[in-house]
């Protein structure tokens, strides 16, 4: 195959990428004009779904996922698969669903002997034999600080908060506050009874004339709670 010959890093300069942003911009924010998509410099996006106003920063590598309203990624992401809600706050140089390597029965990690990548440069099976689920579920009004890693198939509920550097390995509950290596439940953001109100109540879901009128009651839980 010609790739086993040819180093195509010889052909990338900094003008050809530019371009090649610039067009991908061009077609992302013009399909999804009136709905306030901003794509920032060098950002790669495929494959994607937007809502509206979302905004992608920086450097930021975007595939294979759906981007809920107002939901926005900063600069050094890279989002492979995932499902993201609503007013998600997504921190810089987070990864979500990096990947997996086969740790049980099959003998090595390398990914050239258990699949196919394009990026090796040469392969020893022509399928997939570890093909595992990839997609992660984040859910609504959900904050994940900086340089959070989630590993593939993983659910994060409505409303939790995702400390800086932790690694999630394993789902996370509706307003929970995880962090660490891996990360751990340390605490909830609201008291139960406030939780299962916001989980039922769904303010994400209101409309724009909506939130312009009771923006001002989310500033409080209690205010909230009484004024809704």
């Amino acid at each position: 195959m010609l790739k086993d010959y040819v180093d195509y890093s010889f052909f990338t300069n900094p003008m050809g990428e530019y371009f090649k942003w610039l067009i991908k911009k061009a077609y992302y924010q013009a399909k999804y004009w009136g709905s306030h998509l901003r794509i920032g410099y060098k950002s790669k996006v495929s494959n994607t779904i937007f809502g509206k106003y979302n905004w992608i920063v920086n450097d930021v590598i975007i595939e294979n996922s759906i981007l809920g309203d107002f939901s926005y990624i900063s600069s050094g992401s890279v989002i492979l698969e995932a499902e993201i809600g609503k007013f998600c706050s997504i921190g810089p140089n987070v990864r979500i669903a990096p990947g997996k390597h086969p740790t049980n029965i099959i003998v090595s990690t390398h990914p050239a002997i258990y699949s196919n990548p394009s990026y090796c440069l040469m392969n020893f099976s022509k399928t997939d034999k570890h093909n595992p689920y990839r997609k992660v579920k984040v859910g609504n009004d959900v904050w994940i600080c900086a340089n959070v890693v989630i590993s593939d198939g993983v659910i994060i509920g409505d409303g939790a908060v995702i400390a800086a550097n932790s690694v999630v390995t394993k789902n996370v509950e509706p307003y929970s506050i995880v962090g660490g290596v891996p990360a751990k439940h340390i605490r909830y953001r609201f008291e139960k009874n406030q939780i299962d109100y916001l989980l039922n109540n769904k303010w994400w879901e209101k409309d724009i004339k909506w939130l312009k009128e009771h923006a001002h009651t989310l500033w409080d839980i209690d205010d909230y709670l009484k004024s809704n």
